[in-house]
């Protein structure tokens, strides 16, 4: 009896499809219009563990969007045939909160085919899986085009404060304002023993022209 051949699916990699964004070189500001992106997203207001090798870990609730990520992932492998890898966390600090705590969103990429119906089904199966009745605050999101200050940071996540001051600088230099709260994006997987000084993380905000006063 022949043997039929399992076919080989080709790895879609975000970070290159996205090189502008997820490919920046070190001391430069970039300003952009970044395109319509998807997300699966998590609410949270927790304190972080900032030693945490390549991203800051939450202490306070469990993270669990990337569940979901990888069964969206099967679920577009199965029924699109389209598979690709898991986007680096990605982090909106929103404010501080009480006790150390930040109110945050943290994030994955996900591609473009990405459905709502999809991402309601592998939340449901994730729900499943983990035989609890629902899952925290995590949703699906679909940020419209956006015209952002990107920057890479290198070196440890802990000290970003530094090169979100230079984004400040430098956007107000070109007569630009910021809207919102910064993004960290992780661009080292979690837990693989990085020494601080290699670790990757891109600063981002969303910025618009300042008004003209004259």
């Amino acid at each position: 009896m022949q043997k039929l051949e399992s076919k080989t699916l080709k790895t879609h990699d975000h970070r290159k499809i996205y090189r502008e964004i997820y490919q920046l070189k070190p001391q430069k500001t970039v300003i952009q219009l970044l395109p319509e992106l998807k997300y699966v997203s998590q609410s949270m207001v927790t304190s972080y563990d900032m030693e945490w090798d390549g991203r800051p870990e939450p202490k306070d609730e469990k993270w669990l969007a990337w569940k979901v990520v990888n069964q969206i992932k099967q679920i577009t492998k199965k029924e699109l045939e389209y598979k690709f890898k898991r986007m680096p966390e990605e982090i909106i600090w929103h404010e501080k909160a009480d006790h150390d705590k930040w109110v945050v969103d943290q994030m994955i990429l996900v591609a473009d085919c990405v459905t709502e119906e999809m991402f309601d089904r592998a939340k449901k199966r994730v729900i499943k899986s983990l035989r609890v009745k629902d899952l925290p605050t995590i949703t699906f999101k679909i940020n419209g085009p956006t015209l952002c200050a990107q920057r890479l940071h290198v070196g440890h996540y802990k000290d970003t404060k530094e090169t979100l001051q230079i984004l400040k600088e430098d956007i107000d230099a070109q007569g630009y304002k910021i809207k919102g709260a910064h993004r960290e994006i992780y661009l080292l997987p979690a837990m693989d023993c990085y020494p601080p000084e290699k670790c990757k993380t891109i600063v981002s905000v969303e910025i618009e022209k300042k008004e003209n006063k004259n």
